[in-house]
């Protein structure tokens, strides 16, 4: 009998210490109500911002337009806000943070601008060569690249698609703070 009391009380002690292990892990791991540091709350939160516009898209429509004659209409082209890479990426951050705006403008029936409105981290080599990767062109499509008489601080480089002439004017400007960007111009339009 004494050993059936043994083997019991030893049972129970081997029961009552898991049972206690385990009420101690249990309450170690759901009691730590103290606030820890999370890297991802202490830096501020970022918002992504995605937007379908995508600039290349846009230039090969206009591009397609002028090339089989359509006209141009307004209604169907003229656009203000946000362009984008083919990620969805806006093409720049303005000087106050912001996805950079741009704007489309018919300026006849057969020819359109785009152009950004606002200074801010544009890279325009970038965006040219995304550009004529889209129309698949390259250096031996450009006719020439110039100052504009009309304008020392302005920079053009025009391209030949055949019969549509694409060109990329870029102009060194400041804030009223004394910020230096670059105003960037593309123009399409028929020969």
């Amino acid at each position: 009998m004494n050993c059936i009391s043994q083997n019991y009380y030893y049972g129970g002690e081997k029961a009552w210490m898991l049972m206690f292990s385990v009420m101690l892990i249990v309450l170690i791991s759901c009691g730590n109500k103290t606030p820890g540091i999370s890297f991802e709350s202490s830096s501020p939160e970022e918002t992504q911002f995605h937007a379908d516009n995508d600039i290349a898209m846009t230039v090969c429509s206009i591009v397609d337009a002028v090339r089989v004659g359509e006209s141009l209409v307004n209604d169907d082209y003229d656009f203000d806000g946000i362009l984008t890479d083919g990620q969805g990426t806006p093409l720049y951050t303005d000087l106050e943070g912001n996805p950079g705006e741009w704007k489309v403008r018919v300026v006849s029936q057969d020819e359109a601008l785009i152009s950004n409105l606002h200074l801010g981290d544009l890279l325009t080599q970038d965006l040219r060569n995304y550009i004529l990767g889209a129309l698949n062109l390259n250096n031996a499509d450009l006719v020439t690249a110039y100052i504009n008489p009309k304008n020392e601080d302005e920079f053009i480089w025009l391209y030949d698609i055949g019969d549509v002439n694409v060109s990329f004017s870029e102009i060194p400007t400041k804030s009223p703070s004394g910020l230096e960007g670059i105003i960037m111009s593309i123009s399409i339009s028929k020969k």
